[in-house]
């Protein structure tokens, strides 16, 4: 059976969630939490990992259009910290890194072509940007049919 995989797409006050067993990726829920509150956003990813049963995590790592990491990238890094704390069945080997430069302005383009409102767009967003991610992930794993490293 194929692992079960969570793609994440991590932000200052929200974590998309998008799901996979190794083939499609599904859009899942939107965890929202107090900006900047870090503590509260792991521990309600985490919620979600046990209850996915999640054995790999593929996190969106928004670098800059240069390619450096930048603030926004910390944010990330900071974040998978928690998450490594929080779940001690986590190495860094079952978090994957993906470059999700233009992910969410896709995942915004994408919903408005299909006429979907601004308010649904709005609770949509990350969970779709997070489907992008992860299908990014598999795309490459299929390609090299292997997982990537980050």
């Amino acid at each position: 059976m194929e692992s079960k995989i969570l793609g994440l797409d991590i932000g200052s006050k929200t974590v998309g969630i998008a799901t996979s067993n190794g083939v499609v990726a599904n859009p899942g829920p939107t965890i929202r939490f107090e900006e900047w509150e870090f503590e509260e956003g792991v521990q309600k990813t985490t919620d979600l990992i046990n209850e996915y049963k999640a054995e790999i995590l593929v996190i969106g790592y928004p670098k800059n259009m240069d390619g450096s990491i930048g603030e926004r990238a910390e944010m990330v890094d900071y974040f998978i910290e928690g998450i490594l704390a929080y779940n001690p069945q986590f190495t860094e080997a079952n978090i994957i890194r993906i470059d999700e430069r233009r992910t969410t302005k896709m995942a915004k383009a994408i919903m408005i072509e299909a006429g979907i409102t601004r308010e649904k767009q709005k609770r949509s967003k990350d969970s779709l940007a997070a489907q992008l991610i992860l299908e990014q992930y598999l795309n490459i794993k299929e390609k090299n049919n292997e997982a990537p490293t980050s």
